[in-house]
């Protein structure tokens, strides 16, 4: 049922300049990530002005999937899970950068390749970047994965469409390899979302 509801959407987005008409989606995201590479951090940012790390996402999908929440660890219950190994072109990852390794409150972009394309607040890279994700760092906040959209092609599950542009080569050594910090991710962004329900839920019931 979901399926169809999301097959719909793609279809009225292709009639209405969301995605061209018959095209593949993913794709469409993969290429329209790797386009905003280079983009600032912004704290809850949505726009090619700046974004946060779910910000981007959420900009990147909600066009074919207007429901997906706004923030890194309510995505992280949307779709399917998808296990390590099992991750295609476009499927979302998801990361636990603060002191709390328990806590999600960051989202990444699974490119192909063995990238990831995420927007970051802090560290040696910020902004919009594509990332191996075996770097150090990655690997180890790793917490889960998530498929919210299914692809309208057949794909090998680590394989970007042909139309998507190529990544470049991965380095020999990625900065995220020494890196031992704590990351903001988007917890300003859920932190105001949380404060707003608050405030919302004393408004109608105090």
């Amino acid at each position: 049922m979901m399926i169809r509801r999301i097959l719909a959407v793609f279809t009225v987005l292709g009639m209405t300049g969301g995605f061209a008409a018959g095209s593949d989606p993913v794709s469409a995201i993969l290429t329209r990530a790797y386009s905003l590479i280079g983009t600032p951090y912004r704290t809850g940012g949505m726009s090619p002005e700046g974004f946060d790390c779910s910000g981007f996402i959420a900009y990147l999908y909600r066009p074919a999937l207007p429901s997906l929440p706004r923030v890194s660890r309510d995505m992280a219950r949307s779709g399917e899970a998808v296990a390590p190994g099992d991750w295609r072109a476009g499927d979302l990852l998801f990361y636990a950068t603060g002191p709390d390794p328990s806590i999600i409150n960051h989202a990444a972009l699974w490119y192909g390749e063995g990238r990831i394309i995420h927007s970051i607040s802090d560290g040696p890279e910020t902004g919009v970047v594509i990332t191996p994700a075996d770097s150090r760092y990655w690997s180890r906040r790793y917490v889960s994965a998530r498929r919210v959209l299914p692809s309208n092609s057949p794909q090998v599950p680590d394989t970007p469409s042909v139309d998507t542009p190529k990544a470049p080569p991965k380095p020999e050594d990625s900065p995220w390899d020494s890196f031992e910090g704590f990351l903001r991710g988007d917890f300003e962004s859920w932190k105001k979302a949380e404060d707003d329900a608050f405030r919302e839920f004393l408004e109608q019931n105090g």
